[in-house]
Parts: structure tokens; sequence; C-alpha cells
């Protein structure tokens, strides 16, 4: 009898969604190249994949570093098979995210993963759990910014081609994403990092406010303008030094909103 060889059930095969999804990108990123005049659409289009692919991509961070810190229920809820669906929430990673691109160019954090903390062997790992999305947030910045490097020298019309304002406005997108993500709020990374080392009475103050706060930042970025030129003066600044061109990233955002 012929016996095959066991699988690591800790290391699932990737998900053909994520694979599906990888494809339309890239297909959309054909789309700019080979019909310019349609370059609005297909530059909506492509972010929008992009910042689903970088959601995943997120997410999957801290999948990985808390099934390594010992939480058994990663792999059997999916998140190791960068399945976008396993990660999605309609309000956390559709509504609220897509209005933030689309009306004020952020990238709101958009994935929600479950973590069991309580499994996890310390408090240093569940930091670490925390830590690990921000940091695949910008391993996909550094992603993207080599790809302009590679591809403006290559393509016809260089830093001017439809493409590279797309990247480049996927890529700044990542940057405001890093930002957020590191911010000492309820609800998001940056107070995640922290949280394992807080007293136990205010962790649990601060846990039904979680979704309040996201609200409430989203609302003071949108409405609040020295705090929204701060913030976007710091993103442009980290663009500008892992190396996005920025007049790019504003050629891309007013392509993007092709309807206006």
């Amino acid at each position: 009898m012929t016996h095959l060889p066991a699988t690591d059930a800790s290391r699932p095969p990737i998900s053909p969604n994520a694979l599906i999804l990888l494809a339309a990108w890239i297909a959309s990123g054909v789309g700019l190249v080979m019909a310019p005049q349609a370059a609005g659409a297909f530059t909506f289009v492509f972010v929008i994949l992009g910042w689903v692919l970088a959601v995943v991509a997120h997410e999957f961070g801290h999948a990985f570093i808390a099934h390594k810190a010992g939480d058994p229920t990663i792999a059997e809820k999916g998140y190791l098979s960068l399945d976008p669906l396993k990660y999605a929430d309609l309000g956390v990673s559709i509504v609220i995210p897509v209005i933030a691109v689309v009306l004020g160019g952020i990238g709101f954090p958009g994935g929600a993963v479950y973590l069991r903390e309580d499994m996890m062997r310390n408090r240093a790992w569940r930091s670490a759990a925390s830590l690990a999305g921000p940091f695949g947030t910008f391993l996909v910045l550094v992603v993207l910014t080599a790809a302009i490097g590679f591809a403006a020298p290559r393509l016809e019309g260089g830093l001017a081609s439809p493409l590279i304002p797309a990247l480049a406005f996927l890529a700044f997108l990542q940057a405001t994403a890093l930002l957020l993500n590191l911010l000492p709020v309820p609800g998001l990374d940056g107070y995640g990092i922290i949280r394992p080392w807080l007293p136990q009475d205010v962790r649990e103050a601060t846990r039904k406010y979680e979704s309040l706060a996201m609200i409430a930042l989203l609302a003071v970025l949108f409405f609040v303008p020295p705090v929204a030129n701060l913030f976007f003066g710091i993103a442009f600044l980290v663009s500008h030094l892992v190396g996005v061109p920025l007049e790019a990233v504003q050629e891309g955002y007013r392509t993007f909103r092709f309807w206006r």
C-alpha cells in the first residue's frame, strides 16, 4: 500500500480566494498599462484590490505570530490560508475603510482577526502579535516602493505611466495605515502592543470603547484640519523616506477619484 506523505495542518495551502484576488489585481495593473485612456476606472479597481491584499498581509502577520505564540485556534479559523474572506467584517473591513479611502485618502485599518491572548505564552508574545500587523503593512509599503523603482524605467512614459501613480497612491495608503495602526488608541494595534502591560482594570474599562474610539479617530481626521494636516504631513514624510515619488501620489489620488 502506498502512503501519501502527511501534511502539516498548521501550514494550510494558500486559499484560492487569495490567488483570484491577486490575479484580478495584476489584471487591473495590466489594464492600466494597456488602456491608459481608461486610467481612472482601472486605478480605482487597482487601488481597492491592492488595499484588500495589503489588509490580508497585515492580518496574516497578526495570525502568524499569534499562532507561533501558542494560539491553536488560528489554524482552525483559517487565518493562515491568506483567505481575505476569513479576515472580513462587513463594517470594519468594507464600509469604514472604503469610505476612508474614497473620501479622505486614508488607509484605515480594515481587517478583523480574533486572537486568543489567554492562550499565548506571555505578555511579550501578545505584544508581538499586535506589532506583527503593522510590520506586514510596512513590508507592503517597501514592496510597492520597490515595484515603482523597477517598473518606472521599463514603462513607456516612465513615472508618467498611469501604473506608477496608482502604485504610489497605494503605497501612500500603506503609510497612512502604518501611522494609524501604531497610535495607542483602543482598537488599534498601537494600543494592542501596550495593552498586555496595563493593569487588568484598565484593560477591561477600555475594551467596551474600542469600536467607538476608532470611529472618533476617523471623525477627527476628517473634521479637525490641524490634526489632519499633521497626520498627512507625517504620512508624506514616511512615504518620501522610503522612496515613494510624492508627485505620483497626488496624481494617483486624483486619478483614483475618477468620478470627479
